[in-house]
């Protein structure tokens, strides 16, 4: 991902409703562990942080635009295949898991189809790989595409990935930065669960998050992003402009096993300053 959405569904409400801020992860499972994740809990209610986490990530591959492939390097497929207990695991906490599917410097990408045939084939291969291994749905990351662009081939492919019985109940997010092109057709918001804006670097909140907004995504539906590797801005100060203005919640990119400083940087604004983030026993890897 860069250093540096979207409509309430019923399906999600226990989410955004029973958590009061959403705390959503990215984990690099090249080179972390996923079930790190549910390790760090709340010191209130012993409870995990975070509610939502992505595998980081499936790529986008091919030499045709029109005829995408899904690919999982070996720790990803690893992960799915042999080491599956990681992701039942979290989501037997309640944490939902989706797979980021993601560009890779080839010709190929979220943005970059314009057969109608070949999109829906590929929203067809993306849900049934979410479905396969029982994942709860897709985060997007249209980054590292070699292929040319156009404004309709992400909102296409969220519309039929939305709309296809088998991603019932499922997730459909997306990554944000520097992606006004693919909401410049006012559709792509509306197929959106979430979204997370993702220029670490910069403590202009209201400039990274407002643009999306005015594409048509709600505040109950937007997150703010952070990093692990970055402490400025503050991980408190991005928690509490999201709480201040009443979006959904944080995302934080790249959870390690050596994330509880982090953490509890991150939620020094909640609850008066006396929540802490603690580490179940015996959890980290």
């Amino acid at each position: 991902m860069k250093k540096l959405l979207f409509v309430s569904f019923a399906s999600l409400s226990s989410i955004t409703h029973a958590n009061a801020h959403l705390v959503m992860s990215y984990v690099e499972v090249n080179s972390n562990q996923l079930s790190n994740v549910g390790c760090f809990v709340r010191s209130d209610n012993n409870q995990p942080l975070i509610q939502m986490t992505s595998i980081f990530a499936a790529n986008i591959n091919g030499d045709n635009p029109n005829n995408p492939v899904i690919y999982f390097n070996p720790q990803v497929m690893n992960l799915l295949s042999n080491d599956y207990k990681q992701i039942e695991d979290l989501q037997k906490k309640g944490i939902k898991v989706l797979i980021t599917l993601l560009g890779n410097h080839q010709n190929a990408g979220w943005a970059c189809m314009t057969n109608t045939l070949s999109k829906i084939k590929f929203a067809k291969d993306i849900v049934k790989i979410v479905n396969k291994y029982k994942l709860d749905g897709v985060d997007i990351d249209d980054e590292y595409s070699n292929c040319s662009t156009n404004e309709n081939s992400l909102a296409d492919l969220a519309q039929l990935i939305k709309a296809d019985p088998a991603f019932k109940n499922k997730i459909l997010s997306k990554a944000l930065f520097s992606d006004s092109f693919e909401f410049s057709n006012h559709k792509l918001a509306k197929y959106l669960d979430f979204g997370w804006e993702m220029t670490y670097s910069s403590n202009n909140f209201a400039g990274r998050l407002n643009p999306y907004l005015n594409y048509g995504m709600k505040k109950e539906n937007l997150l703010l992003g952070s990093w692990t590797n970055i402490n400025y801005p503050s991980p408190s100060s991005v928690n509490q402009y999201t709480l201040n203005n009443n979006f959904a919640g944080i995302m934080i990119y790249d959870i390690k096993a050596n994330s509880q400083n982090f953490l509890n940087s991150l939620v020094q604004t909640n609850t008066n300053n006396s929540l802490t983030i603690n580490v179940l026993p015996n959890c980290l890897r």
